[in-house]
Order: structure tokens, then sequence, then C-alpha cells
């Protein structure tokens, strides 16, 4: 590319192709089943973490589906949007079809 836009361009596919990489290798990390999870103190903390978690697990979108007997598409937008607007008891539901242990601590 020629011109004053050539060299921000490049920049901009250059930045995208870092952050595709950097996303594999944390794909491939969390595929090793290696996945730290970290102290949350809220229930909203935990919906960020519950596809690497399933990933870590070795549990495929259309396996989670079936387990929870919906579709693929279903647990793609759950996941397009992080889970945020799935209902704690589906959270919960989904957690248990990963196999992922919870333990709730209530303080006043």
């Amino acid at each position: 590319m020629t011109g004053k836009r050539g060299p921000a361009v490049r920049g901009s596919y250059e930045g995208m192709i870092r952050q595709l990489e950097d996303e594999l290798r944390e794909y491939d990390h969390l595929r090793s089943g290696k996945l730290t999870l970290p102290n949350v103190e809220r229930l909203d903390q935990i919906a960020p973490f519950i596809t690497k978690m399933r990933i870590a697990k070795g549990v495929s979108q259309t396996e989670l589906a079936n387990r929870l007997g919906v579709s693929k598409q279903v647990v793609s937008r759950y996941e397009e949007t992080e889970y945020q607007t799935v209902a704690i008891s589906r959270l919960q539901e989904i957690l248990d079809a990963v196999g992922i242990k919870t333990f709730v601590t209530l303080k006043a």
C-alpha cells in the first residue's frame, strides 16, 4: 500500500493478526485442560469464564447443547453474550453439564 494510509492500514492488520495469535494461544492452552479460575466474589463475575471452562473440560458447543437439551445455536448465542443474559438457575445447569463444581457463600 502506498500513500499516507498504507502504514496505518498495515498497522491495523498487524494488530488484528497479533490479537488472533493471542486468542489461538489461549485456546490451545485451554484445550490442554489448563485453566486457572479467579476467586470471584459476585455471581455476575462467573459468566465470562464459562466458555473457557467448557473448552478446558473438552466439551464442544454441540455436546453442551445436547446435555442441556437445546440447539447448538442457543449455546452459541449464550457465548456471544458471555452468558450475561442467562438466568442464574440456567447458569448452574450449564456449570453442572460442563462438570464444574460451584460453592457459594453468602455473607451478611
